[in-house]
């Protein structure tokens, strides 16, 4: 089987030589290439691309906003009165090896938060044919996989990140 590794260089946890480690491991059970995020909303290009190049499994190694730029590239608008934007074809499942700060996703699933053991966790998963479905969600024209965040939850998390681009460590909590 194909599968495309994308990997967020960026994420919080992810590091070069844990990305060579898995890739190694994973490359022994799929014909595995391996590609990087450049930018933002490039996971969503990279995952698009994939599904139309019928890749059999997309596995995805960041945080939560890289899984959610590649679940949005490989559904498109979830308006579906705009048919243009529907997947055409069939729709390559998501394995996730956690690089991210929470890994809210991930953890939700039991995937284990090392990235080694959520690497063996996969592979046992793709040895043993092994896919679960999940729910999504949509808003303003964006699917969700785990949480929509409106109103002060949206500012707070506009704020962490605007600090972390800024290299400033988020403020602490009052107390």
């Amino acid at each position: 089987m194909r599968a495309l590794l994308i990997v967020n260089p960026n994420a919080t946890s992810t590091t070069a030589a844990g990305r060579d480690l898995l890739a190694h491991a994973l490359a022994s059970q799929v014909r595995l290439t391996v590609t990087h995020t450049t930018h933002r909303g490039h996971a969503a290009e990279l995952a698009r691309s994939a599904r139309e190049d019928a890749v059999g499994l997309i596995i995805v190694h960041g945080g939560d906003g890289t899984v959610n730029e590649v679940v949005n590239g490989l559904l498109g608008n979830p308006d579906t009165t705009r048919l243009t934007d529907l997947p055409v074809g069939p729709i390559p499942p998501i394995a996730v090896v956690p690089g991210g700060s929470a890994n809210v996703f991930a953890r939700s699933l039991g995937i284990s938060a090392d990235p080694t053991q959520a690497t063996n966790q996969v592979i046992d998963l793709i040895g043993a044919r092994v896919t679960r479905r999940i729910g999504l969600a949509h808003c303003d024209g964006r699917w969700f996989t785990f949480n929509a965040g409106l109103g002060l939850d949206a500012q707070v998390c506009e704020a962490v990140e605007s600090r972390r681009n800024s290299g400033k460590p988020p403020p602490l909590p009052a107390t």
